[in-house]
């Protein structure tokens, strides 16, 4: 759905908050201590955290299915299903859910990734159990009505249009293209319009009752609520679903380049635009907080070395950042940069040059300790409130385990220079890597 905001927020939470997600002792200076789970009878995880401060409550809802398990001539169908899901159930009309919804005072959104689709409902707490049951009827009861996908396609359409039109959207897609060919990691999130085109209701009612079963999903709830309030509740709503065997998944290996892949396309901009790409691990790794680390070490902020070299020394680009986005069995790690195309090559020599220092040293110990403040304070601040604490901690339960995310901060206080450089060795070859780039038609700047 159209509320972008959201949606930048948890990929800035996927891209700092990795770490390791096997059974480990709590980090008792966790502020998401105490944390409140349950597993009901038919599978369906339900975690709370109770944050009486907060007035507001976030009722948010994660199924296991993602872009990667739309069926073939079917991509997009997951993220079709964010459109259709708020959209009439036997006992709702279509618009009644957001009518109902907003005389709570509250509001409705849905996020899809190539792992999982999530849905919220964000009120006022005191309203927390109506929307409990408005999510609930949602979920279950969705009756996908033709007319309205027939509706929605066009929206999609127009939001395909829109992710083209995004320079630094259209690169991370070519770049996913590019290192999961062949992989359901590979499939477009918004999908394709052919492939849209054969989305119809029995698709929808087929695919809804594969993989919106409970124990597929996990119910997240936090605000100033009573955890054992909304345990009750929850077997309410949801007890009486049966489990169900669901599709077999398919493994996405990390995939293994043997050079640098150019992909690269002219366009009306003033400047060059450009993502270096290298094939990562899971989110739940050790290595990806390894790497989450190495990335603000060589690209995040004014302190970090390709900005000073790059930016403030030699002046040859206009902008640099780096970043590590993980998925449940693979990920990404990525430097983005704008500069005028005639200095690209002097870009990539740099670059190439700091990603062999991570392999053959091991960083400075107050490298280290920026790239730890500086983790634990980007998730301190985007999990400032409810909605964004169910999100990041719904996004790691379907991933990883939420676990991995009660541990983040313990987990950084592990990572040591040794576990960079080693990381760096295994993943960062700075001769094998994908240079995504969109430079100004005929050469740019003279």
């Amino acid at each position: 759905m159209k509320r972008s905001r959201v949606v930048v927020l948890l990929g800035v939470l996927l891209i700092v908050c990795t770490a390791i997600a096997a059974a480990a002792p709590v980090d008792p200076q966790s502020t998401l201590i105490p944390l409140h789970m349950q597993v009901l009878d038919n599978g369906l995880r339900v975690i709370v955290k109770e944050i009486p401060s907060y007035p507001i409550a976030v009722v948010n809802i994660w199924v296991g299915v993602g872009a990667k398990d739309d069926p073939e001539g079917l991509s997009g169908l997951a993220h079709f299903f964010e459109h259709l899901m708020f959209k009439g159930t036997p006992t709702r009309p279509v618009g009644q859910v957001f009518k109902e919804v907003e005389l709570l005072g509250g509001d409705a959104n849905a996020m899809t990734s190539l792992d999982s689709t999530a849905y919220f409902i964000v009120v006022p707490s005191e309203h927390v159990r109506q929307a409990m049951e408005i999510q609930a009827d949602v979920i279950r009861n969705s009756v996908f009505d033709q007319a309205e996908i027939d509706r929605e396609r066009t929206v999609i359409y127009e939001e395909i249009s829109l992710t083209k039109e995004s320079l630094d959207s259209h690169l991370m897609h070519r770049v996913h293209q590019e290192l999961f060919a062949g992989t359901s990691y590979g499939k477009p999130v918004g999908g394709t319009h052919e492939d849209l085109a054969n989305v119809n209701r029995q698709e929808m009612l087929d695919f809804h009752a594969q993989y919106y079963v409970p124990n597929n999903m996990v119910l997240v709830v936090t605000g100033n609520v009573v955890a054992e309030e909304i345990f009750a509740q929850a077997r309410e709503l949801y007890g009486d679903l049966p489990a169900e065997h669901l599709p077999p998944q398919e493994y996405v290996p990390i995939p293994v380049l043997d050079g640098v892949v150019y992909l690269e396309e002219e366009r009306a901009v003033n400047q060059s635009y450009i993502l270096l790409a290298h094939p990562a691990p899971g989110i739940a790794t050790r290595d990806a907080a390894a790497l989450t680390m190495a990335s603000i070490i060589l690209a995040q902020g004014r302190g970090a070395r390709l900005y000073k070299q790059l930016v403030e020394a030699e002046r040859v680009v206009n902008s640099v950042t780096g970043s590590y986005a993980g998925y449940a069995e693979a990920g990404v790690f990525v430097i983005h940069a704008t500069l005028d195309p005639a200095n690209v090559d002097r870009f990539s020599e740099v670059v190439r040059s700091e990603l062999q220092r991570l392999r053959d040293e091991p960083v400075s110990q107050e490298e280290l300790e920026r790239a730890r403040a500086m983790a634990r304070s980007s998730v301190a601040f985007e999990t400032e409130s409810s909605l964004n604490v169910a999100l990041y901690l719904g996004s790691m339960e379907s991933r990883g385990g939420v676990m991995a995310a009660v541990n983040y901060s313990a987990i950084l206080s592990e990572i040591t220079a040794e576990d960079i450089q080693r990381a760096a060795t295994l993943y960062l070859d700075p001769n094998a890597y994908v240079h995504a780039e969109i430079r100004p038609e005929g050469g740019g700047i003279q």
